[in-house]
């Protein structure tokens, strides 16, 4: 089994991002280096698990940086778009929700559908569901709009967006075995973060830190936990799509 350092607090994420900019044509390619400070697990600010003296980093754990420049970003940092900021918040919550929405839907549907074991658990993972029985489905439910209870859902979604060449970088697969306050701890490794891009392929970016605290991750579980977030990503462009293409066709 292969062992990964477990990642900690200013551990940097390496990405590779694509944004539009003018004068330069076409879609050009732009480094993202960036630490992650913010978010270390479920309980932040709370820290109370420490990797050689720095608090652990769980899944979702991010940081801003900025973008090696390359050209000017074709929406400037502006008061139309500080505006869409403002209105993000809502379409955010609309879109958290029908993800949810969507998630649970996916997984009745496949829940109908005899399928291995090892397929259920992959759905279970995508979407949040479980399926296994209707207390487990209920419960799983709960548990994915509780998350709106939570003040660290509203901190995250309240935080303000860095425009270009601000960015913003996040662990992405964490173990499938060790967890910080509920969160799977992140490791460090090729593959396992993402940054902002423009174009939402996930994960696009790596973690880079050191410590003597290994993680055994098998390559089927970080297979896996790739297909996981590719299949999540894929899941909120869906619905996002559909709520662009709604709100397009209410406005006309």
């Amino acid at each position: 089994m292969p062992l990964f350092p477990a990642a900690k607090l200013m551990d940097m994420v390496i990405g590779v991002d694509v944004h539009a900019v003018t004068p330069i044509p076409g879609i050009p390619v732009h480094p993202y280096v960036g630490p992650i400070y913010l978010w270390t697990d479920p309980t932040f600010p709370k820290m109370n698990v420490f990797i050689n003296g720095m608090p652990a980093m769980t899944v979702g754990s991010m940081g801003y940086s900025a973008h090696v420049p390359q050209g000017v970003s074709v929406n400037p940092p502006n008061l139309p778009y500080w505006k869409r900021y403002i209105t993000n918040i809502p379409m955010a919550l609309v879109l958290m929700t029908l993800t949810i929405l969507a998630n649970i839907a996916i997984a009745g549907i496949s829940a109908l559908v005899p399928k291995p074991p090892a397929a259920e658990a992959f759905l279970k993972d995508v979407t949040g569901i479980d399926t296994s029985s209707r207390a487990a489905t209920w419960q799983s439910v709960k548990s994915a709009f509780g998350a709106l209870t939570k003040w660290q859902t509203w901190g995250k979604l309240l935080m303000t967006p860095v425009p270009y060449p601000g960015a913003q970088g996040s662990t992405a697969v964490g173990s499938p075995n060790v967890t910080v306050n509920g969160g799977p701890l992140a490791f460090v490794a090729p593959l396992v973060a993402t940054s902002c891009s423009d174009i939402p392929f996930v994960p696009n970016a790596m973690t880079l830190g050191f410590s003597n605290v290994l993680v055994g991750v098998t390559f089927a579980d970080l297979v896996r936990g790739l297909a996981v977030n590719a299949a999540r990503g894929a899941v909120s462009a869906g619905v996002r799509g559909a709520v662009r293409r709604a709100s397009t066709g209410q406005s006309h």
